[in-house]
């Protein structure tokens, strides 16, 4: 009996360890799929990545350069209007709608990043669609300024006469006066003169006509000190923003410089194996 039960329990254990060793030989073959897998995943994800950064670097390239190809055109078209006599819509159209470009491109940037590069291109668009409404206001102001002058002229032609009239008059009167005196006669006899009348008359006349000249005038003086005033305000703004894009020009120049010196990559994470 024990000969026989010796054989049986040798031939259930090696039955057992072969199942068993089957059941591991599963197990590690499956994990060694499951690894596998799990790196080419990782290495298919990685080379996505690497290649998106590729794409993402050449994308920032391109915007960044197209910013600037709107801000020269800017600078173009604000040296041509500073070339001439004064701005006109014309021109001001073009110069806005360059300044609505370059807004467009910052806002493009703002989805490319880096916000440092942002930041910089936002200032420089901000600032030139300012100068653009700044001077479409300066326009305003001075052609209202102009209307209001020429509706309110001052009568030069009427002074300049009435002037010469009441001169004039004024020398005959002292010429008669003087006979009067150097033959002793009495000037109360002048009253009712001709000439007293003309005098006095052409006195009037350059007392209404100075009168009027002179409220036009210094009613032009008003509204031209008013927009003389708020065009040195508008001054200050533009001598303002350009400092400011001066400044935002070094920051997006070196900014754009180091978004562009490297490839963006993603973090390669360790094997958790």
């Amino acid at each position: 009996m024990k000969d026989f039960a010796v054989p049986l329990v040798i031939a259930v254990i090696g039955l057992a360890a072969t199942g068993l060793g089957a059941v591991v030989g599963a197990r590690a073959t499956k994990f060694g799929a499951e690894k596998s897998a799990e790196a080419a995943r990782r290495q298919v994800q990685d080379q996505g990545a690497i290649e998106h950064g590729h794409w993402l670097r050449q994308q920032r390239f391109s915007t960044y350069e197209s910013l600037l190809e709107a801000w020269d055109e800017c600078l173009r078209l604000t040296q041509a209007s500073a070339a001439d006599d004064g701005p006109d819509s014309t021109g001001l159209e073009d110069l806005r709608l360059a300044a609505d470009r370059m807004a467009g491109r910052a806002r493009r940037i703002a989805i490319l990043g880096p916000p440092e590069v942002t930041h910089a291109a936002e200032s420089l668009a901000e600032t030139m669609q300012e100068d653009v409404k700044v001077a479409v206001r300066f326009i305003e102001v001075a052609q209202a300024a102009i209307t209001a002058v020429d509706g309110l002229p001052v009568p030069i032609e009427a002074m300049s006469e009435a002037t010469d009239e009441y001169q004039h008059g004024n020398q005959q009167l002292a010429e008669l006066v003087s006979d009067h005196r150097s033959q002793g006669r009495d000037l109360r006899e002048l009253d009712g003169h001709p000439l007293l009348r003309a005098a006095m008359e052409s006195m009037e006349q350059y007392r209404q006509t100075s009168g009027k000249a002179r409220e036009a005038l210094n009613a032009n003086v008003e509204r031209i000190s008013a927009a003389a005033s708020e065009a040195f305000s508008m001054a200050d703004v533009l001598t303002r923003n350009r400092e400011a894009r001066e400044l935002s020009r070094e920051q997006f120049t070196s900014a754009a410089r180091e978004a562009l010196s490297k490839t963006p990559t993603p973090e390669l994470r360790a094997d958790p194996w």
